[in-house]
């Protein structure tokens, strides 16, 4: 049931993201289910139902005109959901235009794709304000609040304003750029302030921790310590939290099922070695580079012609932004290139499916791999490597060739390490990965599968919320 007031008791903890867990990513446009393979779900349903807490959100729905909407929210739902609509022009300015266009391929270390508009920069200031007022009207002022990511810059600022006295934290889940690219934005200083306006900040790596310390330090006056932003007579803690799966449902292996897609799919690569990538379709990704890498093996090393295959799945994504769509056509290019090029009667070099898969489906194909190729330009984690690991049979386990750009590479340091933009290097650390003896194999997949086990969702949701809880200002 869909409810217009505030809720009838407090919630211990609201929990804010640009999206809700059951609206992202609907189906699109072109009729394209568009379902991302990670999620926050499994990781905030235990605490938010530990804490009696609601989720607050964009609905993934827009209405005509340029005025929001009405708070509304649901408590019967697991866990409650609370939403706003956006109007058109605030998505496509805020959403499509300054995340998408400015926000997300900066941080992500592209700048070539950046461009900035003033319109857009104050629809980005006008959603987070108006997600601020929607968090005052559902929660008493000394709440926890758990923002996630670069969506939500400003949300802290704006409930600090109304009087919010409770701790405010701030999740990252890309990655966050160095001085000289951060103070590309023309507001950087305003996304800064309203950064520090959070009690805690948590990002993937060390890395960004010390990026994002380096960017106070140079474009403030805060005074910068050991993971401390002093700044304003408040205090902001900066922390390394890198964010996990439940690796449960991965390492069992459901049966497979009579006329299951993933199983004929694996059943016409069967003979050959499989190596299997799994993205969503992102310019971020390096999916081309990845194809370019794969051309050049079978260019350079003649020999595994007909003895490899490589299995591309592509989620769709943001199928209506014209730089995806460009990317797979790119893509799509390379894959009819590839398959023109060195494809034989009894072999199809490269299967590129763009759709989604269950999760089932997925571990199946992730186990039968006998490579994963995780090759991003720059990404904050990438869960996908770790489900990889977890999914893999430790008595015959395929091997991670994981890019150093990834936010994974910091703990998962057994992989075989490699550069997307270096494509002979790539196929050296292909060809090495589809020789690896079983012995060596094994030996890293423990200690890899070790790394898994140690930061999952259920603990980083735990220990985020625990050290927002310890921010809790005095009276």
């Amino acid at each position: 049931m869909t409810i217009l007031a505030a809720p009838a008791r407090d919630p211990g903890l609201l929990v804010v993201s640009n999206r809700l867990p059951e609206l992202r990513d609907p189906v699109s446009p072109d009729g394209e289910r568009t379902r991302p393979v990670g999620g926050l779900v499994a990781a905030l349903q235990p605490v938010l139902a530990a804490r009696g807490g609601l989720w607050l959100g964009w609905s993934g729905r827009t209405v005509p005109g340029d005025q929001f909407g009405p708070v509304r929210w649901d408590p019967n739902r697991d866990p409650p959901l609370a939403w706003i609509d956006l109007p058109e022009t605030a998505y496509e300015r805020y959403y499509n235009g300054f995340c998408n266009r400015s926000l997300w391929p900066l941080f992500h270390t592209l700048p070539g794709r950046v461009r900035f508009e003033d319109a857009e920069w104050e629809s980005y200031v006008a959603v987070n304000e108006r997600l601020a007022v929607a968090a005052t009207e559902l929660v008493p002022p000394d709440c926890g609040v758990w923002a996630h990511d670069f969506h939500l810059l400003l949300l802290a600022s704006g409930l600090r304003a109304r009087g919010h006295r409770g701790p405010l934290g701030l999740f990252l889940h890309v990655p966050f750029p160095g001085v000289d690219l951060f103070r590309v934005v023309p507001w950087a200083e305003q996304l800064l302030e309203g950064m520090l306006a959070f009690d805690l900040l948590a990002m993937q790596t060390p890395n960004d921790v010390k990026n994002f310390l380096r960017v106070a330090g140079a474009l403030s006056p805060a005074a910068v310590g050991d993971g401390v932003v002093e700044h304003g007579g408040c205090t902001t803690l900066v922390r390394a939290l890198p964010i996990g799966i439940v690796p449960a449902p991965f390492e069992s292996l459901p049966d497979s099922e009579e006329g299951d897609e993933a199983a004929g799919l694996l059943q016409a690569v069967a003979g050959t070695k499989l190596v299997l990538g799994v993205d969503r379709l992102d310019y971020t990704k390096g999916i081309p580079e990845r194809l370019e890498a794969f051309a050049r093996l079978l260019t350079l090393l003649p020999e595994w012609r007909g003895k490899v295959s490589l299995v591309q799945i592509s989620v769709p994504s943001r199928a209506e932004v014209a730089e995806y769509q460009e990317q797979r056509h790119r893509i799509e290019a390379a894959v009819g290139r590839i398959n023109g090029e060195f494809g034989e009667a009894n072999w199809t070099p490269v299967r590129y499916l763009y759709r989604s898969y269950r999760r089932d489906q997925l571990s199946r194909f992730y186990r039968a791999a006998d490579v994963g190729l995780v090759t991003p330009l720059k990404d904050g984690m990438n869960l996908v490597a770790k489900e990889f690991v977890a999914a893999q049979d430790p008595a015959q386990p395929g091997v991670l060739v994981l890019s150093r750009f990834a936010g994974a590479a910091a703990e998962l340091t057994d992989a075989v390490l490699t550069n997307p933009f270096h494509t002979d290097g790539m196929v050296r650390d292909l060809d090495r990965a589809l020789r690896m003896p079983a012995a060596e194999r094994r030996e890293r997949h423990a200690r890899l599968l070790t790394a898994v086990h140690r930061t999952t969702a259920t603990s980083w949701a735990e220990a985020f919320v625990a050290a927002l809880e310890s921010c809790r200002r005095s009276p």
